[in-house]
């Protein structure tokens, strides 16, 4: 429950403040989405194969930082860090489409989001529980001196690293060359 709260507040925090931008800010940032969907409308060609390697990087590295966070104390602080400042990017992402756009950005801001953003938060939150868990145990093996078998456990971490990295290469897959043609389908309505 609290990293689903620090995922939510979050989200939300981002798009507040994606509405609170100064207008030079706010200029900025919607250029670049405004031309991001001017050239998804136009056909503009797109390197399939550079976003890809970009997406599966990105995702790599919040995944690698969480399992990281997660082999030390300091994970029990970084990791919810981490998902929220997360989480805080989908939503000022997601505010900003919607702020550009109004009610046709909707549809749009939800093919952002869905299914591959939420599945990646997923994972997220799952390394990142494991990974807290781990810090704890740490931490209570450390100053509490209490015995933990970490072998065991470590083998479980391992095995959902290893998952999570599998789903956010399917992820990036379909954030890459599925969800720009999803998108697409709604630029008819951006003037």
């Amino acid at each position: 429950m609290f990293l689903l709260t620090i995922i939510l507040l979050g989200f939300l925090t981002g798009i507040v403040f994606s509405n609170i931008l100064s207008y030079s800010d706010f200029k900025d940032v919607s250029s670049i989405v405004k031309d991001y969907f001017l050239n998804l409308k136009n056909g503009v060609e797109i390197n399939y194969l550079n976003n890809f390697i970009n997406t599966i990087s990105v995702n790599y590295l919040y995944l690698f930082l969480l399992f990281i966070f997660g082999l030390s104390i300091i994970g029990i602080i970084l990791n919810p860090f981490i998902l929220y400042f997360k989480s805080f990017i989908i939503g000022f992402t997601t505010g900003i489409i919607i702020a550009i756009y109004g009610f046709i950005g909707i549809p749009i801001a939800i093919f952002f989001i869905f299914p591959h953003q939420i599945l990646n938060m997923i994972i997220y939150t799952l390394m990142s529980f494991y990974g807290i868990n781990l810090s704890i145990k740490l931490f209570k093996s450390l100053f509490l001196r209490r015995q933990t078998n970490y072998t065991e456990f470590m083998k479980k971490y391992l095995k959902v690293f290893g998952l999570s990295a599998l789903i956010l290469l399917i992820s990036a897959g379909y954030e890459t060359f599925l969800a720009d043609f999803m998108m697409k389908l709604f630029t008819f309505l951006i003037k």
